[in-house]
């Protein structure tokens, strides 16, 4: 906030004289005291929905569905409430009932509830119900669109587009997730959409993102192999190694700290470029072992995503934990927190959508971008028993049901977070991406594979065959080294 401050500030001097200027603070000290009375600030709070983005969760129809008829009885309702009365049945006179079987060709209202349009020919119908006229015999234009609205059966047209998805809209009024969200509207609220009608504060009408997803945005990162690069051609033993990796990852030393340290306890001379070269090469080792030996969660599972600061700029790993097991299940770093994140953090952690496995609940906080990626994800299954279920933690208090409910296992995984900026914070920020992914991957095998867990009894959350023989945490890097290359 205090850049974006100075920033609007900078702006506004660059188009101003001082004299002009000068005039300027008189007239900001007469607002401050409350003798300006033309001229209002922006409210402290904003009110609960505006600007709120939601993704709605039930997936558009298809334009060929013929088996979808509106529930025009919720349609019926939305109405009613808003306006405070009843819609009673057309009072037909003789002669001027519609059709026998007749039904509305938007919302599919029966015949008490239409009108004939068109006198004694009888061809056409107007609804009561949705407002719109249709032909009394049912013969409607095939539409072209390419989605219809899940509530009102309307056309969704194309509103927004970018490279990665393409936003439609439902931009009727009369349609039932429209009403509803309007009457939801505060008093506040409803006086600021009056004075913005046209500016989109408030999400009333229904959209559906289509993302256009290449197999590449789907990849995690991973530390990128050098293919000149070989453990085999360091120039100290792999017990030295152990011991960088000892101190650097299970303590959470700073390269720097570490050379000292492995100076000053074992005598060893090592260069802190030289640490950060054995980490990095370690996590390109490691990395398809790791991935190979991450679990698939057997319960309820939690995702959460935690800053770290890459080049003086905010960079995010997104973790997802099982809650049974405790062991990191999917791993992700990157620079945003949209969608395409998400969803690769989910194809890591649960597979290719599949028809035949049953996924267990996903616990998040309220990051639409969960809501997204779960909704492409489940666009892929065809078997609703198979979909993967997100539930929602909002903030830090339990304000709903489900908050409450599920406030437990979003602790889980808030938990591994602090665990996580225990081990970053001493470097005070990465220089590059690919370090930040080095040493993260390199986390993720401590956590899963070295790390002793209270909730487990001291058990490690993935138990190896190949580290119980060894009870010295270099000797396990070691071994676990020595695994891959065998």
């Amino acid at each position: 906030m205090h850049h974006s401050l100075i920033r609007l500030i900078k702006w506004f001097c660059l188009r101003l004289t001082f004299n002009e200027l000068a005039s300027a603070v008189i007239i900001f000290h007469e607002i401050l005291s409350g003798s300006r009375k033309d001229i209002s600030l922006k409210p402290d709070e904003k009110p609960p929905h505006y600007r709120q983005f939601r993704v709605d969760q039930i997936p558009p129809l298809p334009p060929d569905n013929k088996t979808y008829q509106l529930q025009w009885e919720l349609l019926k309702k939305a109405k009613e409430s808003l306006s405070g009365k009843s819609i009673s049945p057309v009072r037909h006179r003789n002669g001027k009932n519609p059709p026998v079987g007749c039904k509305c060709g938007h919302c599919h209202a029966p015949a008490k509830y239409l009108y004939l349009n068109n006198g004694k020919l009888k061809s056409q119908v107007k609804c009561k119900i949705c407002g719109k006229t249709s032909s009394s015999h049912g013969t409607m234009r095939k539409p072209k669109t390419k989605y219809l609205c899940p509530h009102c059966s309307r056309a969704l047209s194309r509103w927004k587009q970018s490279k990665q998805s393409t936003i439609y809209k439902c931009f009727s009024y009369t349609c039932p997730h429209y009403l509803k969200n309007k009457i939801q509207l505060t008093k506040e609220e409803q006086g600021i959409r009056d004075q913005q009608k046209y500016d989109p504060n408030f999400k009333l009408h229904y959209q559906y993102r289509e993302y256009h997803i290449s197999p590449d945005d789907l990849i995690p990162q991973r530390p990128f192999p050098d293919t000149k690069a070989d453990l085999r051609n360091i120039h100290n033993s792999y017990h030295t190694l152990g011991l960088v990796l000892t101190f650097s990852i299970n303590l959470g030393l700073s390269s720097r700290v570490t050379r000292d340290a492995l100076k000053g306890i074992f005598n060893i001379c090592l260069s802190h470029q030289t640490v950060v070269n054995y980490i990095n090469l370690s996590a390109q080792y490691l990395s398809s072992y790791i991935d190979e030996h991450c679990p698939v969660p057997l319960g309820l599972s939690a995702a959460d995503e935690t800053y770290i600061i890459v080049d003086n700029k905010w960079t995010y790993t997104w973790f997802v934990i099982d809650s049974k097991t405790r062991a990191i299940c999917g791993y992700n770093l990157s620079d945003h927190r949209g969608m395409q994140p998400a969803l690769a953090l989910l194809y890591d952690t649960f597979g290719a959508p599949n028809d035949k496995i049953k996924h267990p609940d996903l616990v998040t906080d309220g990051n639409p971008s969960y809501d997204a990626a779960v909704m492409a994800y489940n666009d892929l299954i065809n078997n609703n028993d198979s979909k993967l279920t997100k539930r929602t933690v909002i903030g830090l208090k339990n304000l709903d049901d489900q908050s409450k409910e599920y406030r437990s296992f979003k602790q889980i995984v808030e938990r591994l977070n602090r665990t996580y900026k225990y081990h970053t914070r001493p470097r005070a920020g990465f220089k590059t991406f690919d370090g930040a992914v080095s040493l993260t991957t390199l986390f993720v095998a401590f956590y899963n594979f070295m790390r002793p867990h209270s909730t487990l009894k001291n058990a490690t959350p993935v138990s190896l065959d190949a580290l119980r023989e060894h009870s010295l945490m270099p000797d396990k890097w070691v071994a676990l080294i020595e695994q891959v290359a065998a």
